[in-house]
């Protein structure tokens, strides 16, 4: 964990420390509309990169996914990242630094200030389950570089635990008030190289290809048991019940 922490400190690294006045009055603002807004599946996060702190974390997180909201504000990102699913936190790394490398190269300063981030991810929520979020961050606050460090996030429950492919995309706001897609990238392949060994992402691309375990165990020169067994572990790792669902997952998104 300390190395996912070291990662995202080197991503999000920037010439400056914000002083915590700059977004004060927008986080008070945003926490009378969360004591005003009914209860939904989602809550609000005002992130620091600068310090992998917490300005704000919205009233709604609790109920929601049941984890500590004094925690988030006292031990700030390493409390939430020790709870992203393991096999999914590289991927994530991954995205945030693309983002930021795409957003410092390829966007003028102006484009920075009207940009919209997404992603999703899974979470561990309170009882020990797994849930699918999906974010939309805006940046709030820039260092000297242009570089974002404070962003608001409205983070949303998407699904229960099974894996979902990791999509990340950044959206401009342009003139006519109109979203625009600048980056848009689907990284489910490197996610499932993170859940799954080499030999099992054999076996998923031949079942999506429709081989029996017998076909299996011939292309692979190994035995029809240890195809069965490596089946089972594919199903235990990817949440699945059925290797239908496999193969309904594998040519819904592409994978191969």
């Amino acid at each position: 964990m300390n190395e996912a922490i070291i990662s995202y400190s080197e991503i999000f690294d920037t010439n400056g420390q914000y002083d915590g006045t700059y977004v004060r009055e927008y986080v008070d603002k945003l926490q009378y509309l969360d004591d005003h807004t009914p209860p939904l599946q989602s809550y609000i996060l005002v992130t620091n990169t600068s310090t992998q702190t917490y300005e704000y974390v919205g009233s709604d997180f609790e109920k929601t996914i049941g984890l500590d909201r004094e925690k988030m504000l006292s031990d700030g990102l390493g409390y939430y990242i020790s709870n992203y699913h393991p096999q999914e936190l590289p991927v994530l790394l991954k995205i945030f630094e693309e983002l930021m490398v795409f957003t410092m190269t390829q966007l003028e300063l102006e484009q920075r200030q009207r940009v919209v981030y997404t992603w999703n991810y899974r979470i561990k929520n309170g009882s020990g389950d797994y849930k699918s979020m999906h974010v939309q961050q805006t940046p709030i606050f820039f260092d000297t570089n242009g570089r974002p460090i404070i962003g608001y996030s409205q983070n949303t429950i998407v699904g229960d635990g099974r894996p979902r492919p990791l999509v990340a995309t950044c959206k401009y706001l342009n003139k006519n008030n109109e979203f625009e897609t600048l980056f848009s990238k689907n990284y489910l392949l490197e996610a499932l190289q993170q859940m799954l060994t080499k030999r099992e992402l054999e076996i998923v691309k031949l079942l999506a290809n429709s081989y029996t375990t017998k076909d299996i165990a011939t292309e692979l020169f190994i035995s029809e048991q240890t195809v069965s067994v490596h089946r089972k572990n594919i199903l235990n790792k990817l949440s699945f019940v059925s290797t239908a669902e496999i193969i309904e997952y594998c040519n819904k998104y592409q994978v191969f």
